[in-house]
């Protein structure tokens, strides 16, 4: 049990000590140990839950600045199971790079929806081989055809947000529930929804707190154009084809160059900008309307 007198989060001065030597180490080069006090917790175990949030917020605190290998081998190495996630899409061949370099051991955890483009599942199966990474496929409960016979053929175009829920969301949580943590490509230059985005947090999923971190979240898009060239990655394919951000075939457009990235994504749903993985899990909803507009 945690030493929960110290302050309001229960982080005495030697947690945040702990905190602070791996740190370090991590920018030395080194990867750090696994630390148990960075599993996840029940969400209902309140001292436990706040000692994990207050041990997140310290270690954001002080990686805020860092680089994103440094953060990501830092995450890899402290959180006993740890995982990324990835939708293989227009520049997801950064993180994926990193962990290739920072953390080859980690897995990638993959949402195969049924509605990818098909460029999407070659550059999946390309890029998995040639970075050497190990994907696991995420697969929703219903395949597309059982979800049409129960909820009606083209859901998403009815109900985006109920489709997401069940191809993408649950899929995730279910799947997370066999790790402590993971990382994710967010930037908060990418939406308003994304421009607070911690580099570290923990928060809850399905019942318990989980640390999430985001090593590309000060990234701009010049800084992932940068690294895509440095390291002679890939685009996805459908980018020079006017997608610049790339989800499901049926709620991914096309846009005008120089136009919002995410402007191709559910265009035809006033307000929805994202699919509610990256939203808190508390209930609150994907968007301000389900109305087509």
């Amino acid at each position: 049990m945690h030493d929960l007198a110290s302050d309001i989060n229960g982080v005495s001065d030697a947690d945040r000590d702990a905190v602070a030597t791996s740190v370090a180490g991590t920018l030395d080069g080194h990867s750090p140990q696994s630390d148990d006090r960075f599993r996840a917790v029940p969400e209902d175990f309140s001292e436990e839950s706040a000692f994990m949030r207050g041990l997140a917020d310290e270690a954001a605190s002080m990686l805020e600045d860092k680089p994103a290998s440094s953060i990501l081998r830092w995450a890899a190495g402290v959180v006993p199971r740890f995982s990324v996630t990835s939708s293989f899409g227009a520049d997801s061949a950064v993180l994926l790079h990193l962990v290739s370099e920072v953390a080859p051991e980690v897995p990638v955890l993959f949402l195969e929806t049924g509605f990818h483009f098909d460029e999407t599942l070659t550059f999946r199966r390309d890029l998995a081989h040639d970075l050497g990474l190990t994907v696991l496929d995420v697969q929703p409960d219903l395949s597309v055809a059982q979800q049409a016979r129960r909820h009606g053929a083209e859901l998403y175009r009815r109900d985006p947000d109920a489709c997401c829920a069940m191809r993408k969301t649950i899929p995730l949580r279910r799947a997370l529930a066999n790790f402590d943590g993971w990382a994710t490509g967010v930037r908060r230059a990418q939406t308003p929804e994304r421009a607070a985005t911690p580099v570290v947090e923990a928060r809850p999923h399905a019942g318990r707190y989980l640390v999430k971190v985001a090593p590309l979240a000060r990234w701009t898009e010049a800084d992932v154009e940068d690294y895509l060239d440095a390291h002679d990655l890939p685009r996805h394919p459908l980018v020079d084809q006017g997608y610049p951000s790339i989800g499901c075939w049926p709620c991914t457009k096309q846009v005008a160059p120089g136009a919002d990235p995410r402007a191709g994504r559910w265009s035809e749903f006033d307000g929805k900008t994202e699919c509610g993985i990256h939203l808190a899990d508390d209930g609150a909803t994907v968007r301000r309307t389900t109305t087509p507009g």
